[in-house]
């Protein structure tokens, strides 16, 4: 029995031999041949069928960023030099050239400029600063009311006998006179010719004169026969302008020759704010004066007798011609004596205006008023009220 079942053992383990050999060459592949031959699959079960292959994405490349740009380092450039173009001629103004016509004829051989067409004028600014003259001996201030406030933008009030500066409101500022100027041309006309009695002949149109700039007048025309007391009065009256440029021309033979005349006497008084171009004081580049000047200057002109005469006197009739003075305080305020009026469209209304009282005479100069008769008169009276000789 024990014999039997070891037999019985082998002939299982040699059928479980063979049966592990078979499924062995079942499973192991044909030697290769040295022919080739396709490939063969051996069939044991139904087949499924291959899935088909995943395909893949064809991966996009990535949009290239183009590199940022580096701005060039800029050299400085020197700016292109303009070419130089033609200035255009203007465009004559026949009103204008006509205008000038009459000027060109209005006191030969003198020409006359025509007035700016702006409302303003050069004018050299002062190298130094003007100070009022040093005085003694002037009037004292015995009342504390202030000085009284006046239109007048420019404004000199003088003690005639010590030259002292009562009161001012930018009083050395060079400014357009106007026809203050005439205080100038009268006194230089009557240190130069004393015979106010010689007679001269008129050259001067004052209608071509009005023509031109719009001139006040006395109403001269050429070739009549005028004494130069006559002028003088028309100079300081009616302010004409025609009797101003007669009298530079009669006197010095132009106008320019007198115009030096009367620079020489602001320079003997050396007085640093006033310069003369025309006889007349029409508005024109590099004329001007101060209102400290100006009442300087009528302080000097009123020493001469015939100058006062000539500032003082309301009207006048000589040689035909009918004369009245401007000057709104003669006849009206009490001790009012002189000296002149003037206005142009640049200086505005100025005065040197001038009063006595007691024996005392004060000096009132205004440029650029808008009331000549209410600012002489408030400075005036605040004078008398305030100081004592």
């Amino acid at each position: 029995m024990h014999n039997q079942g070891a037999m019985f053992r082998r002939l299982g383990v040699c059928v479980l031999v063979m049966l592990l050999m078979g499924c062995q060459a079942l499973a192991a592949p044909e030697a290769p041949s040295p022919t080739p031959i396709l490939p063969t699959r051996v069939a044991t079960s139904p087949i499924t069928p291959e899935a088909p292959p995943t395909t893949l994405p064809t991966p996009v490349p990535p949009t290239p960023i183009p590199p940022t740009p580096v701005p060039p380092t800029l050299r400085p450039t020197r700016p292109p030099t303009p070419r130089p173009t033609a200035t255009p001629e203007p465009t004559p103004d026949p009103s204008r050239a006509a205008q000038q016509q009459y000027c060109d004829t209005a006191a030969p051989p003198a020409r006359i400029t025509l007035p700016p067409i702006v409302s303003s004028v050069r004018i050299a600014p002062p190298t130094t600063q003007t100070e009022a003259t040093p005085t003694t001996n002037g009037p004292r201030r015995n009342g504390a009311d202030p000085a009284p406030i006046v239109t007048a933008g420019h404004v000199a009030v003088l003690d005639e006998a010590s030259g002292a500066l009562l009161h001012s409101v930018e009083p050395f500022t060079r400014q357009a006179p106007a026809s203050i100027t005439k205080i100038v041309t009268t006194i230089v006309a009557l240190e130069r010719e004393p015979d106010i009695k010689k007679v001269f002949t008129t050259t001067v149109s004052a209608s071509a004169l009005a023509a031109c700039d719009g001139s006040s007048i006395m109403g001269l025309e050429p070739n009549d026969h005028v004494s130069l007391e006559t002028l003088l009065y028309g100079m300081m009256l009616p302010s004409g302008n025609d009797a101003a440029e007669q009298v530079a021309y009669s006197l010095a033979g132009s106008r320019d020759t007198y115009v030096a005349w009367m620079n020489g006497l602001v320079a003997s008084l050396h007085l640093q704010d006033t310069h003369f171009v025309t006889p007349s004081g029409m508005d024109v580049d590099d004329q001007y004066s101060s209102a400290y000047d100006m009442a300087l200057l009528a302080r000097y002109a009123m020493r001469n007798s015939e100058f006062r005469t000539l500032a003082s006197t309301a009207r006048f009739v000589g040689d035909d011609y009918y004369m009245h003075n401007l000057n709104p305080l003669l006849g009206v305020y009490a001790g009012a004596d002189g000296v002149k009026i003037g206005w142009t469209d640049i200086a505005g209304h100025t005065i040197v205006a001038s009063a006595t009282r007691d024996g005392h005479r004060v000096f009132v100069c205004l440029m650029g008023s808008r009331n000549l008769s209410g600012d002489s008169v408030a400075l005036f009276d605040w004078v008398w009220k305030t100081f004592r000789w």
